[in-house]
């Protein structure tokens, strides 16, 4: 059953709602949205676990959720939904053929999750995202968002690391999520990975992000690493990474760090989310 693990109204003013812009994010064990004004200010956030283990499962919480939410429900100018499924590959823009997608998203990730297959021009960049959507996910946003904008995290991400101000030529970024992380990988000025990785022992991120640098040539000491999402400091998590990486911090984000509502929490939590609204707002 899904569960609300972060709720926090950063405007109470009804008057601050209009004109504002509701972001949703799907992945497979989160649902969360953000609420950005006009001035692109936060005005309301929302973090849901989710419990399901199957899409139909997960189909059937979203649409609690959907119905149940207030916030949801509230009239808003816009709402835009962003995809997080691990079921997604980028292609050179001049490798792309949009008949040979479905093909590629299976022989990479195997055809056992059938779902609808989409595709978008990644931001800021020449290439495609091919993805995969459970489709009765997909549906069930197409019936209640029909006048909505869909995205996929992955054709957002890099334009969002783009607006970094001091962006070094060469870094890692990695975003937290329950048992699972996605990497990106920047080598002089270029992208060279976006990944998505499950895992359940410390020892297992430690594994694959120092996989990736090795794969990438990028020295694990010299290499810029930026964490952001759920990660704590003081976790396990947290050491055993710190342990290979010489430049390790935690994303910082000016919206949320200088929001009065979000001042007990650390302002890399929510970076992934508020950059997401920010990109499409």
């Amino acid at each position: 059953m899904a569960r609300i693990t972060f709720d926090i109204a950063a405007v109470h003013d009804p008057a601050q709602w209009l004109h504002s812009h509701l972001v949703m994010e799907i992945s497979q064990h989160i649902f969360s949205y953000a609420v950005i004004s006009q001035e692109k200010k936060l005005v309301q956030l929302r973090f849901y676990e989710m419990d399901a283990r199957y899409n139909h499962e997960l189909a059937e919480e979203l649409e609690g959720i959907i119905h149940t939410d207030e916030i949801i429900k509230t009239a808003v100018d816009k709402k835009t939904f962003v995809y997080n499924f691990s079921e997604s590959q980028l292609v050179p823009e001049q490798y792309f053929n949009t008949d040979g997608s479905k093909d590629l998203i299976e022989l990479l990730h195997g055809d056992l999750n059938t779902g609808i297959t989409l595709s978008e021009k990644v931001q800021g960049g020449e290439y495609y995202n091919i993805y995969q959507v459970p489709a009765e996910i997909h549906n069930l946003f197409q019936q209640n968002f029909g006048d909505s904008k869909y995205w996929h995290y992955y054709s957002l991400w890099p334009a969002a690391e783009q607006q970094q101000e001091d962006r070094p030529a060469s870094y890692l970024s990695v975003l937290f999520y329950p048992n699972r992380i996605l990497a990106s990988v920047v080598k002089d000025n270029q992208l060279h990975l976006l990944q998505s990785y499950s895992y359940e022992a410390a020892e297992d991120v430690a594994y694959y992000l120092l996989n990736v640098c090795r794969q990438l040539q990028l020295p694990p000491e010299n290499v810029p690493v930026i964490l952001s999402g759920m990660i704590d400091v003081s976790s396990v998590l947290y050491t055993e990474i710190y342990k290979y990486f010489g430049q390790l911090s935690l994303a910082q984000f000016s919206i949320v760090s200088s929001n009065p509502a979000l001042d007990g929490y650390p302002p890399h939590f929510f970076s992934p989310l508020m950059k997401m609204a920010l990109c499409v707002s």
